[in-house]
């Protein structure tokens, strides 16, 4: 079978099931050190697939550390720093490189994290590698598996603007901005720390799109969500994409990859204080359905509908495509 009818969900599988991996379907690989949590991850960039014609070194740079760092904030942790090794291209301009350092130096600096070290190889395009380390107390780091039928579930700020960023360069429209969409993400540290300390359960990055991550959580957990689509929270740029393409905006905020917002559950006796919580942090939430036994399912308004979009997957067939 090749690769990608496997797609990446189903090369993941194959690992776990192969190696009897210990290690839970978290965003990041823990160690246990007491009373606190040491947390892992890495994540590999790719020049023709990741970085938009027309990106800055320094952008690039930032947007590599910055996915790296969205999973440190997907467990509630601390980032500590990163180890980055290069596949870098002979006729590479030094300056380019050297921005794309300054930009992961710039990106690891805002939370108090270095650049701890790495490697530097040649190849046929920039291919960016990056390791990130990070720590927490035990009992603040937050797991897929904490997830649980009746909870609330949430996302932080909005939904779609890598995606309407993509249909911008797309289509033409405002190209040099749709790269800063799509590249100048912010990795929500502070606000999973704070969703973490007031009562969050379950938390994962949306990286991979809203559908892609409930059906993820679905085979994997075996719980379904109910989503109310008017309760998602859309990017001021959703509904220009939406004209310009003809794809629905729920599609535009759900399906699709590069978001890097936090999906998570509280529980539903929980939810007021939290609510006044966020809002005294200045942390904008909003609460777009719950968690339970049943299949992932969306209320438009008048009925109840399956989610049949599985959303964006390595090795398949793009979404938008």
């Amino acid at each position: 079978m090749k690769l990608r009818e496997l797609g990446e969900r189903g090369i993941i599988k194959n690992i776990f099931s192969s190696f009897n991996l210990a290690q839970e379907k978290d965003d990041c690989a823990t160690l246990d050190l007491g009373g606190e949590t040491i947390l892992l991850s890495t994540d590999i960039l790719r020049e023709s697939t990741h970085f938009p014609h027309g990106a800055k070194p320094r952008q690039i740079g930032k947007f590599a550390a910055n996915v790296n760092l969205s999973d440190i904030a997907a467990m509630a942790g601390q980032p500590i720093g990163m180890l980055i090794s290069y596949l870098l291209r002979p006729d590479m301009e030094e300056g380019t490189f050297r921005g794309i350092v300054e930009g992961i130096n710039d990106a690891l600096k805002l939370f108090d994290a270095e650049i701890l070290g790495g490697d530097t190889k040649e190849g046929s395009e920039t291919v960016i590698s990056g390791t990130v380390i990070g720590k927490q107390e035990k009992s603040l780091v937050r797991r897929r598996s904490d997830i649980k039928s009746g909870q609330i579930l949430g996302v932080t700020n909005n939904l779609g603007r890598a995606a309407s960023g993509y249909l911008f360069q797309k289509y033409g429209y405002q190209k040099s901005r749709a790269v800063d969409m799509i590249l100048d993400i912010t990795p929500r540290i502070r606000e999973a720390q704070a969703i973490s300390r007031h009562g969050g359960k379950f938390m994962m990055d949306l990286s991979d799109g809203l559908f892609s991550s409930i059906w993820q959580m679905k085979e994997d957990y075996g719980y379904g969500f109910r989503i109310v689509e008017d309760e998602l929270p859309a990017d001021r740029n959703v509904k220009k994409a939406s004209e310009l393409s003809g794809i629905p905006m729920t599609d535009i905020m759900s399906g699709f990859g590069g978001e890097y917002e936090l999906l998570f559950t509280i529980d539903n006796s929980e939810y007021k204080s939290f609510a006044e919580e966020m809002e005294s942090e200045n942390i904008h939430v909003s609460f777009i359905g719950d968690v339970w036994e049943g299949k992932n399912i969306i209320y438009n308004g008048e009925n109840w509908s399956d989610i049949t979009n599985r959303g964006y997957e390595h090795f398949s067939k793009k979404p938008f495509s």
